[in-house]
């Protein structure tokens, strides 16, 4: 009634009144926000991401040195092998996407056999992905729930692009660090795959734009478990490159043991070597290897894992740059969503007295990939332009490649 109404506006103005008086001071015939309640100008970044405390205690394992058994195995049976031992672990965890609820685990087998064990916790959704990233954010927000969005392809995130880059990429920060965002995204690359300009990118290097973004991008089936269960133990919102090269891909991986953790921000070196560092990731991470060994080289391959710029592990990448002195970029995808540049003008600013040479890069062509298949594998980095870039630096620093000597 009227009455209740005029009380309520009352106890708002008075409220608001109070808010007032703590807040300003009198500045001439206006009054002005108290200068000492202003933040400092150091604070500018402060909340952007968490502090990582809640990784305190974790078990760490990697490969080399793990307590369990490994053995080979096939990458995309431990994508939903560890999804489910999660799941069965943290019963806030729930998984939410297109087609994931149906086809024997969705389009690629990822989420197999879990809506059978957890049917109210895996959703399947209509193609609406600005919907269903936009629950999920708030979701994690609210702090009960722990969401897992599946892209069935990575470049839908464009359909999504207001929730997933401009809200729960800046939400932790505009709260000031106070709002944990526990949230994974799980995007898949299908370069190479005939699938078209659609659906075909790398979003790894959309997402180091907006730093609220912790970025995975494992390479094989044991870093999947061990950096899955750091995205998702995470306060922050993980994206998790998958490709669609690596799923049906054998690697080491843990017999049982899937609770093990690797460190956000931990690069690891998969071939040593003193003539070039090669940098790479995900699917470039044993085609480098691999024609290091073919071109007798002494390339140094680092699989950098962690690939948003504040975790980027340049305490690794540093020891190996002092140690070569020359470096190489290698990124499969085009140069639109490329990120290596960005890698390359900070390694410039830090080990430019270690350089002998200008940062290389090998990484795909301008135009999107078509369905063609000739103009599909064209738009993106090969085996040969990885050799191509081997003999470029090698070349350039006044050394030679083996089956160039001979």
């Amino acid at each position: 009634n009227k009455s209740q109404t005029e009380k309520l506006r009352s106890e708002a103005r008075a409220a608001v009144e109070r808010a007032a008086n703590n807040l300003l001071e009198p500045d001439g015939n206006r009054r002005r926000i108290k200068p000492e309640l202003w933040p400092s100008r150091s604070a500018v970044d402060h909340g952007v991401r968490g502090d990582m405390s809640e990784f305190d205690g974790v078990r760490y394992e990697e490969k080399e040195d793990h307590s369990g058994d490994v053995v080979e195995r096939k990458f995309i049976d431990l994508v939903s092998s560890v999804m489910g031992r999660r799941m069965e672990v943290d019963e806030r965890i729930f998984v939410i996407g297109e087609d994931i609820h149906k086809l024997r685990g969705g389009t690629n087998g990822a989420t197999k056999g879990l809506i059978e064990r957890f049917p109210d916790r895996i959703i399947g959704t209509p193609i609406t992905e600005g919907g269903f990233a936009g629950l999920a954010g708030g979701v994690a927000a609210d702090g009960h729930f722990r969401p897992v969005v599946e892209f069935m392809y990575a470049d839908f995130v464009y359909v999504a692009a207001d929730q997933v880059l401009n809200q729960i990429a800046k939400m932790r920060h505009m709260f000031g660090g106070d709002l944990p965002v526990p949230l994974v995204l799980r995007a898949k690359v299908a370069a190479k795959s005939g699938y078209g300009s659609q659906h075909s990118m790398d979003p790894s290097g959309l997402f180091t734009l907006f730093p609220g973004w912790r970025i995975v991008a494992p390479s094989t089936p044991y870093d999947y478990v061990g950096l899955m269960n750091s995205a998702l133990l995470c306060e922050d919102p993980v994206l998790v490159v998958e490709h669609i090269d690596l799923y049906q891909s054998t690697g080491p991986a843990p017999l049982e043991d899937l609770d093990y953790f690797i460190p956000l921000g931990k690069a690891k070196v998969v071939r040593y070597g003193t003539d070039f560092t090669v940098l790479t990731s995900l699917a470039m991470v044993w085609p480098c290897v691999e024609m290091a060994e073919q071109a007798s080289v002494g390339a140094e391959v680092i699989d950098l894992r962690t690939l948003d710029r504040a975790s980027l592990d340049w305490e690794t990448i540093g020891a190996s740059v002092r140690k070569t002195n020359n470096v190489l970029i290698v990124e499969q995808g085009t140069q639109g969503t490329s990120f290596g540049g960005a890698i390359a003008d900070e390694l410039h600013r830090r080990f430019f007295d270690y350089l002998d040479q200008p940062v290389k890069r090998v990484v795909g062509g301008e135009a999107a990939p078509t369905i063609s298949k000739v103009l599909d594998l064209a738009a993106n980095a090969s085996d040969d332009d990885i050799l191509t870039g081997y003999e470029d630096i090698l070349s350039d620093s006044g050394r030679m490649s083996r089956d160039a000597a001979e």
